[in-house]
């Protein structure tokens, strides 16, 4: 039995209603049971391909205190990420399907129980914070893989009820960004306090690891078309020709040391998905909880920032308005670390962000691809029309940046001497 054959327990995991069951009587002390109108809606389709997230109204039957109607389990499953690689390969000519080979399939389940067990050790250092100190759902439970559990990895955790999340085809506004900027800020200073062996729970080689076998010449080629679809970036067939350039796994894995960075904690996905926010009645957002800590590693803070603004900033405020946020960044980062020595400076923040904008603008722009033909269908053309200007604004300025903050890059390497890359912190 393995992760990707589908079993019976819900959403054809290996996790069933009494594992749930008992781990919730356990973790919160109590003897009522789950009853008969319990239920699981999988609620996280179309959000992620690694996990099931499910919400779980248990039903409780003689309740003996107060108990949570509702609660998420996040359960780990090769499934989904089967079915888009199979929908992959048909849709485009030449894209090989990497789950039809049982060598694949074994490697990537190895990597995912890996994935998951980094979130669960990730969870743990959130959790010992002071409450209210760093925005995330509270953990009941969490479950590695192990060599005795190779089956049954999954959290449970508080469900957010009145949360939600946005797309990439809305845009956030500079204040909400700063507050998820604060939020990284809490994270990466509470990373400087790991203690070596806590450090080895998080890998460093995190693109290398995570994405060699999967960005093949044929994927790459298939992600530059994105943008071409719609005609509206300048750059577009300029872009064609850089994609094994640009995409250099073991160079962003080392970018932090190329500027003499030291190394801190990453979300690795942070992007509108897994960010959640809290809507007031006037319609004004406010960061209610970031999630999904599966791709958690040490590296360089710039993968973050650039998934991040692409993802949720308009092209405009993005270009207008990336130094100052990542100045605001820089300065909470001062607030969260105090007394103890900075892991970098401020420049070397920039230079990381600049240096690493076309890596990580071209892994932001295939995910507007899946969203976009979810939107077409919508037989509400307003709603239609106005998503559609957002994504092709979007995809225009960061399709143009890409090509010319790689173009600055491979100037700045030819203009300078290897030796002379690296900046110092003091």
């Amino acid at each position: 039995m393995s992760l990707y054959t589908p079993a019976n327990g819900l959403f054809g995991t290996h996790v069933t209603w009494e594992d749930i069951k008992e781990v919730m009587q356990k973790e919160l002390n109590t003897n009522s049971s789950f009853g008969s109108n319990k239920t699981a809606t999988n609620i996280g389709e179309g959000k992620g391909f690694m996990s099931r997230i499910v919400l779980i109204e248990p039903d409780w039957q003689n309740k003996d205190k107060k108990l949570p109607e509702r609660f998420i389990a996040k359960l780990l499953t090769m499934l989904a990420m089967q079915q888009l690689t199979e929908g992959l390969a048909n849709m485009s000519k030449g894209v090989e399907d990497k789950f039809s080979t049982e060598q694949f399939v074994l490697a990537y389940e190895d990597r995912l129980k890996k994935l998951h067990n980094s979130e669960v050790v990730l969870y743990g250092h959130l959790m010992k914070l002071s409450e209210g100190k760093f925005p995330t759902p509270h953990i009941y439970h969490a479950k590695k893989f192990s060599e005795s559990n190779p089956l049954k990895g999954y959290i449970l955790m508080e469900y957010k009820e009145k949360a939600e999340t946005l797309t990439m085809l809305q845009n956030v506004s500079l204040e909400n960004i700063k507050e998820v900027l604060r939020a990284v800020a809490v994270m990466e200073a509470m990373s400087l306090k790991f203690t070596p062996e806590e450090k080895k729970e998080f890998r460093e080689q995190h693109f290398t690891w995570g994405f060699q076998n999967v960005l093949s010449k044929d994927v790459l080629s298939a992600m530059v078309k994105a943008p071409q679809m719609f005609n509206m970036a300048v750059n577009a067939e300029k872009l064609e020709k850089y994609p094994p350039d640009i995409m250099n796994l073991a160079w962003a894995d080392q970018l932090s040391d190329e500027l003499g960075m030291q190394r801190v904690i990453c979300h690795g996905d942070l992007w509108s998905a897994n960010i959640l926010w809290n809507k007031k009645e006037s319609g004004e957002l406010t960061l209610s909880a970031l999630v999904d800590f599966q791709t958690a590693h040490l590296g360089c803070p710039a993968g973050d920032l650039t998934r991040l603004f692409g993802s949720c900033l308009s092209g405009k405020d993005r270009r207008e308005h990336w130094e100052e946020l990542l100045e605001s960044f820089y300065s909470y980062l001062q607030e969260e670390v105090v007394e103890n020595e900075m892991p970098y400076t401020l420049e070397q923040l920039k230079e990381s962000y600049r240096r690493f904008l076309p890596f990580g603008g071209f892994l932001v722009l295939p995910m507007f691809g899946a969203l976009l033909e979810m939107v077409s269908k919508s037989p509400d053309e307003e709603f239609k029309n106005q998503c559609l200007a957002t994504a092709l604004e979007k995809i225009a300025c960061m399709v143009e940046d890409v090509v010319e903050y790689h173009e600055r890059n491979l100037k700045l390497k030819s203009d300078i001497p290897d030796e002379h890359i690296i900046c110092s912190k003091n």
